[in-house]
C-alpha cells in the first residue's frame, strides 16, 4: 500500500498539492524499512462503540431515558459504548449530543419535546432517492418532505 500510494501521489496531477512525502519519508525505501515503519507507526481509525448498548431489550445495558446502567445505582454510561448502532460518520457529534442530553438529565432540566421527522434509510429494493434523483431535478417552489415535516 505504501508503494501504491507513492505511485499515485507522485503523478503530475498531484504536484500542485504536495511539498513531498512526509511519512514514512523518502528515506524509507526497502520492503523491510516499510514493514518496520508500519509496525512502529500504523494505527487504526476505528471508532469503538456499541459495547454497552442503549435500549430496553434483554441485550441492552443502558436505559435510554436515564443513561443509567440497568441494575445499578449511580452509574451512567455516556460515551460511544452506549450507542446501539455504529453511526455512518464520525462519532464525535453524536457523542456530544448524548453528553448534552445526559447533562440535562443529571441537572434535572426538562427535556424538549421530541420532534418526529421522517428519515430515509436505504434498503435493497428501495429507491436511492425517494423524492427523485436530485441530479435530474428541475427547480421548484415545492418544499421537500423534510422541510414540510420541520414546519411546526
Amino acid at each position: 500500500m505504501v508503494r501504491a500510494a507513492r505511485t499515485i501521489l507522485e503523478q503530475p496531477a498531484f504536484a500542485a498539492f504536495s511539498d513531498g512525502e512526509i511519512s514514512p519519508g523518502p528515506s524509507v525505501e526497502t520492503d523491510q524499512e516499510i514493514l518496520d515503519w508500519v509496525a512502529k507507526d500504523a494505527e487504526t481509525a476505528l471508532h469503538p462503540s456499541c459495547t454497552a448498548k442503549m435500549g430496553t431489550g434483554p441485550d441492552s445495558v443502558v436505559d435510554p431515558l436515564t443513561m443509567k446502567v440497568h441494575g445499578t445505582e449511580g452509574l451512567r454510561v455516556v460515551d460511544a459504548s452506549a450507542m446501539p448502532y455504529v453511526t455512518n460518520g464520525n462519532i464525535y457529534a453524536p457523542i456530544m449530543m448524548m453528553a448534552e442530553k445526559a447533562a440535562d438529565l443529571i441537572a434535572g432540566n426538562t427535556p424538549l419535546p421530541p420532534l418526529h421527522v421522517p428519515f430515509y434509510r436505504y434498503r435493497d429494493g428501495m429507491p436511492l432517492y425517494p423524492e427523485g434523483d436530485p441530479r435530474n431535478a428541475t427547480p421548484t417552489a415545492q418544499p421537500t418532505a423534510l422541510q414540510t415535516a420541520l414546519e411546526v
